[in-house]
């Protein structure tokens, strides 16, 4: 018997039953009290548990099993292409449930639009061509934080520093450059 689970008990006098007496298909007398008992109990009841695993939903007879696991039960239809799910199949992504099939392939073709797999990071980008003394690269720099202002930053850890930084570094430098080069064309 599953030693998670506490033994079935008479209902007569609540003494602990022996697993012999489950399943057995006629009456069975309680050690305790005497009783005559019929008892039946699942097979999972007396069936010996792995540790730590929990307990799945199974299909019963009338119930819409899982398209990818025929044992479990469904409990939610794929909003992209009507499969029966079950719980550990279903993909919720911002409201909207996904099997795994079309969770994958709308990442392959970048269909969902919600699911982000990289993020590229403008305002690193600008900071580190602002930080190059070029004159050209203090435009990109500009250019850069310019453009990608509204962005969104970082998942991880957020660098909203870096565009503001850029900016201003790649302004200096592009009029670092304009006034040495005035000064050079003019002496």
């Amino acid at each position: 018997m599953n030693p998670a689970v506490k033994a079935p008990a008479c209902s007569k006098c609540q003494a602990p039953l022996v697993p012999a007496a489950c399943n057995s298909g006629d009456y069975a007398r309680c050690v305790s009290c005497g009783a005559e008992l019929w008892l039946e109990v699942f097979a999972a009841f007396v069936r010996p548990v792995a540790a730590g695993r929990a307990g799945e939903a199974v299909v019963v007879t009338g119930e819409t099993a899982c398209f990818y696991h025929d044992s479990k039960r469904a409990v939610v239809v794929c909003d992209a292409c009507g499969r029966f799910l079950c719980a550990l199949c279903d993909c919720v992504l911002q409201g909207q449930h996904l099997c795994p099939d079309c969770l994958e392939s709308g990442k392959k073709k970048g269909a969902i639009e919600q699911l982000e797999t990289v993020r590229v990071l403008y305002g690193r980008q600008a900071f580190m061509l602002s930080l190059l003394p070029l004159l050209v690269t203090g435009i990109a720099a500009i250019g850069l934080a310019a453009r990608y202002w509204k962005a969104p930053g970082s998942l991880v850890a957020p660098h909203r520093w870096m565009l503001p930084a850029a900016l201003v570094l790649g302004i200096l430098q592009t009029l670092g450059f304009g006034i040495w080069i005035a000064y050079a064309v003019l002496s």
